[in-house]
């Protein structure tokens, strides 16, 4: 019998990819509105989480990272990326990224903001970098 397998980080993503699936193929138009509604729920999250974002750093960076993320990009930790910051290493970063995921993973209970190891970067889901750009455009 053939098998389908999702993977995601958390149980709302995995729903949300389930739903969007499995929603064309029925005619009950409930799956169609949970994907709806788990949408309307990951927006507010994610505005609730921008609005608590204190740390001007914090702010900037979740901006760039959602800016690569609609680019298909992730935001790569390079000198170019330290002196646009004024920092000297890495370290400075940890601590912007993790005002931000401190908060989405007490809201949302997930991260923000992850780090690619491949690439040497940060990334955002893009769903959540077009509601982070619509809210700061």
């Amino acid at each position: 019998m053939p098998q389908i397998s999702f993977q995601a980080d958390t149980q709302d993503e995995l729903i949300v990819m389930v739903l969007r699936w499995v929603a064309p193929l029925v005619a009950d138009q409930t799956m169609a509105s949970s994907v709806e509604l788990t949408k309307g729920r990951r927006e507010r999250e994610v505005r609730e989480v921008l609005l608590r974002i204190r740390g001007e750093g914090s702010r900037r960076l979740v901006r760039e990272v959602a800016e690569a993320a609609m680019r298909g990009e992730a935001l790569v930790l390079d000198t170019a990326l330290k002196d646009r910051y004024g920092k000297t290493t890495g370290t400075a970063f940890a601590g912007m990224v993790g005002g931000p995921n401190k908060l989405a993973r007490r809201i949302a209970h997930r991260d923000l903001i992850t780090w690619d190891a491949a690439v040497s970067g940060y990334r955002i889901d893009p769903a959540d970098a077009e509601v982070i750009l619509a809210h700061w455009s």
